[in-house]
């Protein structure tokens, strides 16, 4: 009897999926996706704000065409005799490379060196570089999963975590992949003529989870 009653529950859940494939092989079929992303139109604040740090000013940074970017701010901070300097950059087709991206849109655009990758607990991995008397730090916020600084680590994040009914529903109303390539390229730097680098490190990696802590809960809306 109890193997009886449950027929109905179990044709209905087959119906289900069965209705679920159909609806995803037509839409590969009649809708398929160009590939690209159709992001929701986001502008940086003019304000964040940064534990221990005052801000002094910010403003938008250009953006050059068909560079895959969005929205570009720099922010620029002071703690005692410590100036940081804060780009954020908003790409929508990335393949999470920071160190590509440190190479073509930023003032290290001359072959900046390699990156040194680090992980701070809570707050992902970065990448560390010093040039020009500065400290740099580097990541890129993901829509989901850690932040990321190589390509490898971008991509395992999209493997592993945009597979969400959300995504689904994304992809099949025509609006881009099931993988969330979105990025918020992050790149802090401070001067080393008041400083260490061993002191300056320990500035950025600081700022860097506070950085952290207040963007992932308001990455944009897809």
């Amino acid at each position: 009897m109890a193997i009886t009653s449950w027929k109905p529950l179990r044709l209905s859940l087959l119906a289900v999926t069965l209705g679920g494939v159909l609806l995803v092989a037509g839409k590969v079929v009649f809708y398929p996706s160009d590939g690209k992303n159709v992001a929701t139109p986001f502008e940086f604040p003019e304000s964040v704000p940064l534990a221990d740090w005052k801000l002094n000013k910010s403003a938008p940074l250009a953006i050059r065409e068909n560079s895959g970017f969005k929205a570009a701010r720099k922010y620029e901070y002071q703690k005692n005799s410590i100036p940081l300097e804060i780009e954020m950059r908003y790409g929508v087709d990335s393949i999470g490379d920071v160190e590509g991206m440190m190479k073509g849109h930023t003032i290290l655009k001359s072959n900046p060196g390699r990156l040194t990758l680090a992980n701070t607990q809570g707050a992902g991995f970065h990448g560390l570089l010093q040039q020009q008397n500065r400290l740099y730090l580097s990541s890129c916020i993901n829509p989901h999963g850690s932040p990321t600084v190589t390509s490898q680590q971008f991509r395992y994040n999209r493997n592993t975590r945009d597979w969400q009914p959300n995504r689904i529903l994304f992809w099949l109303l025509g609006r881009g992949n099931i993988q969330d390539r979105r990025c918020l390229w992050t790149q802090m730097s401070v001067p080393l003529d008041k400083t260490t680098p061993e002191n300056a490190k320990k500035i950025l990696e600081n700022a860097w989870v506070s950085w952290y802590g207040w963007w992932q809960p308001r990455f944009p809306a897809p």
